[in-house]
């Protein structure tokens, strides 16, 4: 851009400041972040642990699903989705895929870990997963902590996306 003038015909010289300022923000912008230390918790072998999630979708798709699964490896990240009419048939969706994972690889699932909602407690799931020696491990409801933090963050008045 210096030399634009010097190239082109008719073009106006740019003056440009010959001392850069550069804001603190800007510099802190540039600048390389460390890389997070390593999970202790992450899995250390494929379907070692699945994380497993529902969402209802909020219109019926094409085909006249309401309903979304989702299936995660934590080693390899593998990622499958499984769509379902009714919420009442998860426990077969989570039956399927385990069982196909276990006929077509070498590898069966160790850990299931789910939020804490009533889909994942049914006593045919749970009598499945201890058939199969799957540990299931769930974590706090997303809800809970969605209205504790919503709660605690207006107490604070402090607001953070997500």
């Amino acid at each position: 851009m210096r030399h634009i003038s010097d190239n082109v015909e008719g073009a106006e010289k740019i003056c440009f400041p010959n001392k850069k300022h550069i804001c603190y923000s800007c510099t802190l912008g540039k600048l390389h972040q460390c890389s997070f230390p390593e999970n202790p918790k992450h899995s250390s072998e494929t379907l070692g642990l699945i994380h497993l999630d529902l969402l209802e979708l909020p219109t019926l798709s094409y085909s006249k699903y309401k309903w979304v699964i989702t299936f995660l490896d934590d080693y390899s990240f593998y990622c499958r989705v499984t769509f379902l009419y009714k919420k009442s048939d998860t426990t077969e969706a989570i039956k399927a895929v385990f069982w196909l994972w276990s006929n077509t690889t070498s590898y069966s699932v160790k850990y299931l870990h789910t939020d804490n909602r009533g889909e994942y407690m049914i006593l045919e799931l749970q009598s499945f997963l201890c058939e199969q020696g799957i540990v299931h491990e769930t974590s706090i409801s997303t809800k809970w902590l969605s209205r504790t933090v919503e709660s605690d963050t207006t107490r604070k008045g402090i607001i953070h996306a997500t």
